[in-house]
């Protein structure tokens, strides 16, 4: 059985001298989010054991960040261009093409093309904020299969960051 973990990039700012937003970096907000949310997995899992991200600056600040945190060698950290704002069907594609030796991947993008994915792969209807996290159980044994999962939860730093208090 694969799990999914799917997640939107953490907060990003919009520093003067930057115009394109494909190069817009994450914020102090951002920042501090990425360890709230690498202690959640830690502590209750999956964890990650390829991270596929975004080659957006904030997507790849928010997966080096995210790795950094959990331990991650950097061998896991593969980036892609073609999840910048993609839409569901290029998520599919992309998720179809981890590897099947791997049993939980993480990818982290965008929306709104994720929260539409998060519905076609689970049937809910959620708001991804930035640094949200939905983990989906998929009932397969090769990611190449990617169909329908089920949810088993979706969490936003606010909460994890209000447990933690």
């Amino acid at each position: 059985m694969k799990t999914l973990l799917i997640m939107r990039h953490a907060k990003s700012d919009y520093p003067p001298g930057i115009s394109d937003d494909f190069d817009r970096p994450l914020n102090k907000r951002g920042r501090a989010d990425l360890p709230r949310i690498a202690r959640l997995l830690a502590a209750y899992g999956p964890r990650p054991e390829f991270v596929l991200a975004s080659a957006a600056r904030r997507a790849h600040q928010t997966a080096t960040g995210l790795a950094g945190a959990l331990g991650l060698p950097a061998s896991v950290l593969h980036l892609d261009d073609a999840l910048y704002l993609s839409s569901p069907s290029t998520l599919t594609q992309a998720a179809a093409g981890l590897p099947d030796s791997v049993q939980t991947g993480l990818i982290i993008a965008h929306n709104p093309g994720l929260e539409a994915w998060i519905g076609e792969l689970t049937g809910a209807h959620i708001h991804l904020p930035t640094a949200g996290l939905a983990a989906v159980a998929l009932g397969l044994h090769s990611w190449e299969k990617i169909g329908r999962g089920r949810l088993l939860y979706f969490v936003v730093p606010r909460l994890v960051k209000a447990i933690a208090q």
